[in-house]
């Protein structure tokens, strides 16, 4: 079983314009509501490709039964926290594509729901094989709460895969998860360059490597990813689609490595399978959802190649 702590739980509006204009009344054309978040797309890609999974993240009396029968559904356990309120983020679609997001923070958690939200996520890493953190946090929580839970699950035994950004993500990579998967943006804030190509995301995961980090995953969109692998590099280079819709790949990509790492693949089988999530959460017009036929198709299109 792999349990995602994707604690900053959200209602993901989708809103579907003809165009996006500043300080005009903009009228949408579609609307339509779903569960979101980035543990939360982790954990569906992983259900979706017939792994055992439990989402530990955030729930209030108005979107609890929604959230678990949603979940429940699509075979995601769900080990919701009672909060007053959890967040909704708006995602604006115009004619051409375009995708504009608007992310609220979310509630601020007081120190009960800090203590019950860490120990819910405890108690379901105890039956689990891998553990998963991905997201921002909810207010409150102290930046260092990812560094604190991988020394947590480390202590156990249970290697832990890290998606976050800003301090969150500095002081978990300083605890040394298993796996570390930032995207451009996040690697300039760990290694204090900018990361404009594969190049220099070569030279990224090969500085990140060398602070202890043993796998780092830097997903470059529709390009693939760099890869430092127990101390081997390479580039993994995605099949080419017709993307409808490419938030949320990133944390398919991460739900694929999550799931053939916890079935024990080879690096080369992991690598593949998370890029083919990724690619495959393109192809639909939701975010952060896979079709496993399609990740089955793209799969052997995905090319890897050793550099180290």
């Amino acid at each position: 079983m792999i349990v995602v702590g994707g604690f900053n739980t959200a209602v993901d509006r989708f809103l579907t314009i003809p165009a996006l204009r500043a300080g005009a009344v903009n009228r949408a054309q579609g609307a339509r509501a779903l569960p979101g978040g980035k543990g939360l797309h982790v954990a569906l890609t992983a259900a979706t490709l017939g792994e055992a999974v439990i989402l530990v993240g955030l729930q209030d009396a108005l979107h609890a039964g929604w959230l678990a029968d949603f979940l429940g559904v699509r075979g995601v356990g769900f080990a919701g926290v009672d909060v007053d309120e959890i967040r909704t983020c708006i995602a604006l679609r115009d004619e051409a594509g375009v995708m504009t997001e608007i992310l609220e923070p979310g509630p601020e958690l007081d120190a009960d729901a800090q203590r019950r939200l860490r120990s819910r996520f405890l108690e379901a890493a105890a039956g689990a094989r891998l553990a998963v953190l991905s997201g921002s946090l909810p207010r409150g929580l102290p930046e260092s709460t990812y560094a604190d839970l991988v020394d947590a699950l480390a202590a156990s035994g249970l290697p832990s895969f890290l998606d976050a950004s800003g301090d969150a993500l500095r002081l978990g990579c300083a605890a040394k998860p298993a796996l570390v998967k930032p995207n451009r943006d996040e690697a300039v804030e760990l290694v204090g360059f900018p990361v404009p190509g594969a190049d220099q995301a070569l030279v990224a995961v090969r500085s990140l490597a060398a602070r202890g980090l043993g796998r780092v995953v830097l997903s470059l969109g529709e390009a693939g990813a760099v890869v430092s692998w127990d101390g081997r590099v390479a580039r993994v280079r995605a099949p080419r689609v017709e993307a409808s819709n490419t938030v949320g790949s990133g944390d398919c990509l991460l739900g694929g490595l999550a799931v053939g790492v916890a079935r024990g693949l080879q690096p080369e089988d992991i690598l593949r399978l998370g890029v083919a999530c990724g690619a495959a959460n393109a192809l639909s017009e939701e975010t952060g959802v896979v079709r496993r036929q399609d990740v089955e198709r793209l799969c052997p299109q995905v090319v890897i190649e050793w550099l180290d």
